[in-house]
C-alpha cells in the first residue's frame, strides 16, 4: 500500500471512531436512544442539570454528586452505553457514572470512571450507600485528558453484569436484579471542595 493510501485509510478510521463508539451496544433491538438534542428524552429536569444542544450536563457545586434515572423507560435485561466527555481546561477530580438496576432515585447501582484513570462500582439503597463493590480501581482503558471521550457500557443478563470502558472489559458482577424490571440513568461527581464543575454526556443507547 502506498503512503498516500495508508494515510487515507487512517483518516477514514479516525472519522469512523464516533460511529464505532455508538455501536458498542450489541442488542438486536434499540429500546432507547438519546443524543441530547433536547430535553424530551424522559429525564427528570432539575436545576443542577440541563439537556440541550447535544449534551446532558450536570452542573455541580463543590463536593457534590447528582444522579438522574430515566423516568419513561423500564427494562429487564439490557445493554447500556453512554459517551461522556471530560471538560476542557484544568479540572478537579470528576466522576461520570452509568446507573443500572435502578428502582428509584434513592435505590440503584452505579458504575463510574474518574478523570484520574480509576473506576468504581457501588450500590445505593434507600438513599444510603451500602458499600463499594470496586473502589478506585486503576484502568488504562480510561482516557484522562481534558476533552477526551470515554464510552461506558453495562451489559446485564439476569443477575449477572459485565462492565466495559472504551470496549475493554473491566469487571464481572453477580448480584440481585430487581424482580419486575428496572431503570437506567446517569450520574456526575465533583470531588473538589472549593470549585464548581460540570460532568458532560454526549449520547446514550440501550438495546436488549
Amino acid at each position: 500500500m502506498s503512503r498516500s493510501l495508508l494515510f487515507l485509510a487512517i483518516l477514514l478510521m479516525s472519522s469512523a471512531a464516533p460511529a464505532l463508539r455508538a455501536a458498542a451496544c450489541e442488542g438486536q433491538e434499540v429500546i432507547f436512544e438519546d443524543k441530547f438534542h433536547d430535553d424530551a428524552g424522559g429525564w427528570s429536569i432539575k436545576d443542577n442539570m440541563e439537556v440541550k444542544d447535544g449534551a446532558f450536563t450536570f452542573k455541580l457545586p463543590p463536593d457534590d454528586m447528582s444522579s438522574n434515572l430515566n423516568v419513561t423507560f423500564t427494562v429487564k435485561d439490557a445493554d447500556i452505553c453512554t459517551d461522556t466527555v471530560w471538560p476542557e481546561g484544568d479540572q478537579p477530580v470528576l466522576g461520570a457514572g452509568l446507573l443500572f438496576w435502578g428502582e428509584d432515585n434513592r435505590t440503584y447501582f452505579q458504575f463510574g470512571i474518574l478523570n484520574n484513570g480509576k473506576f468504581w462500582i457501588a450500590r445505593k439503597q434507600d438513599g444510603k450507600w451500602l458499600g463499594t463493590i470496586a473502589a478506585n480501581v486503576d484502568s488504562t482503558a480510561i482516557k484522562t485528558l481534558p476533552g477526551a471521550t470515554n464510552t461506558l457500557r453495562v451489559k446485564t443478563n439476569g443477575n449477572s453484569v459485565t462492565f466495559y470502558i472504551n470496549g475493554t472489559k473491566v469487571r464481572d458482577l453477580r448480584g440481585q436484579a430487581p424482580k419486575t424490571g428496572w431503570r437506567f440513568g446517569l450520574s456526575g461527581d465533583n470531588f473538589d471542595k472549593q470549585k464548581e464543575a460540570k460532568v458532560i454526556f454526549k449520547s446514550m443507547k440501550v438495546t436488549n
